[in-house]
């Protein structure tokens, strides 16, 4: 499987690998499950520049995660999107030690938790 990070870039043709729905999801997923357990945040919130196929996909796993999400505001993470021939997707702010992290989850054998009922979170524009 190719990697998913060039640094705190994820770039590729939207529906491609690795900017599938699936994999954006899991990568949410593993960004919230990061800050609540690396960074010790309670309710991390994940900042969008606008809401599109890439920033949603990966919006429904950070707030699967248990993180909100919210479009234009400040968060802990902050999400901007580049398009072009490639989008980009640039996450920041993630040094190169949480990207290692993050892709440790992401192709680790032990399974990201995910919340339920209450504890998901929330989408706010």
């Amino acid at each position: 499987m190719a990697v998913i990070f060039t640094g705190n870039r994820i770039t590729g043709i939207p529906g491609n690998y690795p900017l599938t729905a699936e994999n954006l999801f899991r990568v949410g997923l593993a960004l919230c499950t990061f800050l609540i357990i690396d960074r010790d945040i309670e309710k991390p919130i994940l900042s969008i520049d606008e809401p599109n196929f890439l920033t949603l996909s990966l919006s429904v796993g950070f707030m699967n995660g248990g993180g909100d999400v919210k479009v234009g505001e400040r968060g802990d993470l902050k999400v901007e999107t580049q398009k072009g021939e490639n989008y980009t997707l640039i996450i920041t702010p993630l040094s190169e030690t949480d990207v290692k992290k993050l892709e440790s989850m992401l192709f680790g054998r032990t399974p990201i938790p995910k919340k339920t009922g209450s504890e998901i979170g929330n989408f706010t524009c």
